[in-house]
Formats: C-alpha cells, structure tokens, sequence
C-alpha cells in the first residue's frame, strides 16, 4: 500500500543523515504516539492528508511555509513510500478496536501526548506469540484537521518509493487548501 510523508529535504542528505528520506530522528518529541525507546513513521493514506497534517495549523498557505530554517538549504517534500499490503494494522476507527481498548473517540483525537503516547505505547506493547511477538505493526486512526484522512504511524519502515519537492502548485497542497479553506 502506498503511503506520503511530508520532511524536510536536503539534495545532499546521504542515508541516515537529516534531510534524507530515510532519516529516522531520536528521540522525537511531540508526534502524537512518540515514546523515547522506539521511532515511530507518521505517514498518511492520501497525499493531501500528509499535506493538511503537516499544515494545518497555518491560517494562511504561503511559500515561506515550505522551508526548514533548522537545516539550512532543506525544503519540505512529500515523499511516497510503501508499507506491505499485510501489515498488522490497529485501526482505531474501527469502534470494536476502541471498545477492546477502553479508548474513547476523543482520547484518540486529543493533542494532549500524555493521553496518546499513553495508547500508542499500549497498542505497541500488546503481544502475540504466533507473529514476531508483536500483535502490531501499525496504528491508524483519522485526522485531526479533516476527518476523512487516514493517518497511520507504523513501527516498521516503509520502503521509499520516491519524493517531490513542495510548492504552493503541487497538487496535493492544492487539495488539501481546498479540503481545510486555506488561501493560497
């Protein structure tokens, strides 16, 4: 299954450093499952999904938006990447998943992190014996800014399929303007 992941890019980024697709940050902080012992890839199912995600706080959309001011010369891209079709996915839209978790519907779409690193460390952490140990591979759950975007962190690494450099054309922040009425 295809899925999109926006960061910020650096041409010159070799594998493992910032800037390149693959770079896996430690610790991270403040992503809504992040948990210090283990790295997290928040990724969407649609292309404009990463796009309102990664900018949906921002009242108006503007070229500036795309730069990275911590890595000097990086700009936001969207990557594609590729997460296998069988992946073991807790889908917390499923309302049976929220039943069997004890979670409710707000615990999952709240900003506050000590509520969802709290489920997303518990998710993690269930077991079982027949497949690696591990029940999960990935948690999905729906977006924050448009409820229709399917948001998914897994804790394995997709496989990088390719990127494109964001600007204010590209279609994905075009649509992802028109879905959260943000001027361009």
């Amino acid at each position: 299954m295809l899925v999109y992941r926006v960061f910020p890019y650096l041409d010159a980024a070799a594998p493992g450093e910032p800037g390149h697709p693959l770079y896996e940050h430690h610790p991270q902080r403040g992503g809504r499952i992040d948990h210090p012992e283990y790295y997290v890839w928040y990724l969407a199912r649609h292309p404009e999904g990463a796009c309102g995600e990664s900018f949906g706080n921002i009242g108006r959309w503007s070229d500036p938006m795309f730069e990275f001011p911590a890595m000097p010369g990086a700009r936001r891209a969207i990557g594609t990447y590729e997460v296998p079709d069988d992946l073991r996915i807790c889908d917390l839209d499923d309302p049976r998943q929220l039943d069997r978790l004890g979670l409710r519907p707000t615990q999952v779409v709240t900003r506050n992190l000590g509520v969802t690193s709290a489920w997303g460390h518990r998710i993690w952490a269930e077991t079982s014996p027949p497949v690696d140990g591990k029940l999960w591979q990935a948690v999905q759950w729906w977006s924050f800014h448009k409820p229709t975007w399917t948001i998914l962190a897994s804790w394995e690494r997709p496989e990088f399929i390719g990127l494109e450099i964001l600007t204010l054309e590209h279609p994905a922040i075009r649509a992802a303007a028109k879905a959260l009425y943000r001027p361009l």
